[in-house]
């Protein structure tokens, strides 16, 4: 058996966990502040398999013969990519999301000026369906107050900058409403939930 550090042991695994000698198990013990793995290796029972591509790489990529892109999550981020993606001909997008069904979770989201932007430049309609359903707070007085003696300890101001840059204010959404909003963009079937 082999002592060795959380480095040693990251390198081994990048390495390779399966080698031409055998198996490398890797267990964690816990000694105070100290971490220690054990990395053991014994013979293999049959050579490694041989690993074969799922499919062929095609030549080129073009709407008849699309890059397959899969997405790891509906979150709002996924969404937005996903939404953005299958807009493009050669593009074959599947998000898969973990959850069972979309269900009203979460609270308000703050976007701010530049993260607007980028949604209007990526699709005005949605960014037009977010602004539908946007609490502007760039245009307000902003900073940090103390709730009980009405005092500001810090105020700052996000609506000049964004004036300045010709970008919409800051605000917020529910994050379950630009969820909803992302979900009915993106073609049927995109969007896979759970084991299916």
């Amino acid at each position: 058996m082999r002592v060795c550090s959380i480095s040693a042991a990251l390198a081994l695994l990048s390495t390779s966990t399966v080698s031409s000698f055998g198996i490398t198990k890797l267990t964690k013990s816990y000694k105070s502040t100290t971490t220690t793995l054990h990395a053991t290796t014994t013979a293999p029972s049959s050579p490694p398999p041989t690993l074969e591509p799922f499919s062929p790489i095609p030549p080129e990529i073009s709407p008849t013969n699309p890059l397959r892109v899969l997405i790891a999550g509906a979150g709002v981020g996924g969404l937005a990519l996903a939404n953005s993606l299958s807009q493009l001909p050669h593009m074959d997008v599947t998000v898969l999301e973990k959850t069972d069904e979309f269900k009203r979770f979460g609270g308000p989201i703050q976007l701010a000026s530049n993260a607007l932007q980028i949604l209007k430049e990526m699709d005005e309609g949605i960014y037009n369906q977010i602004d539908a359903k946007f609490t502007k707070t760039g245009d307000k007085e902003n900073g940090i107050k103390d709730g009980i003696r009405n005092e500001w300890y810090a105020k700052f101001d996000l609506g000049t900058p964004a004036t300045d840059r010709g970008l919409p204010y800051t605000g917020v959404i529910e994050r379950p409403e630009l969820q909803e909003i992302y979900l009915k963009a993106i073609p049927e079937g995109v969007v896979r939930n759970g084991d299916g």
